[in-house]
């Protein structure tokens, strides 16, 4: 009987290997993939450095006419983003902003290329954000996907600290606005 239980318990991690879930606070792997329960999972807060952060986020997409022709199919999606100390001090240094998603039901946008509206130097030639001192960090993804407007997405940011680490944070059902 003993070596029945030896046997069987040496075949559990075989059968039924354990996943190391990717994007846990503090984790430090450059090229990370993160699936999309971990991005729905991520939570509406973070802390760094003693500093409480949150997400708020604007996603829309474009039904202007331009150059005098209508738009009947609109632009691709756009995002602002904003990371906000809740106390309204300044961001921890060395924080910054390197990716984005939005999560429509099953489907996902992937952004690592962002126009920053933050102190100088705003971004570095791989696209990411500086989070600099201010109590907000703001960066706008463009060029996603053409869903909605007038649905419910979920958008996830990944911080990176001083040291590396990943952070994620979530804004969860954020209206996708039309404007004309």
């Amino acid at each position: 009987m003993n070596i029945i239980l030896t046997f069987l318990l040496a075949l559990i991690p075989a059968a039924f290997p354990f996943k190391q879930l990717p994007a846990q606070v503090g984790q430090s792997k450059e090229n990370l993939s993160v699936s999309i329960d971990d991005l729905r999972n991520a939570p509406i807060e973070v802390v760094l450095d003693g500093r409480s952060l949150s997400l708020s986020a604007y996603p829309w997409r474009d039904f202007m006419p331009s150059i005098g022709l209508p738009a009947p199919d609109g632009s691709p999606m756009m995002v602002v983003l904003k990371v906000a100390t809740t106390d309204k001090k300044p961001f921890p240094s060395g924080v910054r902003m390197d990716r984005a998603w939005v999560l429509f039901g099953e489907q996902l946008w992937e952004a690592s290329q962002f126009r920053g509206r933050v102190k100088s130097p705003p971004y570095d030639k791989d696209g990411w954000i500086n989070c600099g001192d201010s109590p907000v960090c703001e960066a706008t993804a463009r060029d996603g996907p053409k869903w909605g407007p007038g649905v419910f997405v979920d958008v996830v940011v990944r911080l990176t600290d001083k040291e590396g680490r990943l952070f994620l944070l979530r804004a969860p059902k954020q209206y996708v606005k039309r404007t004309d």
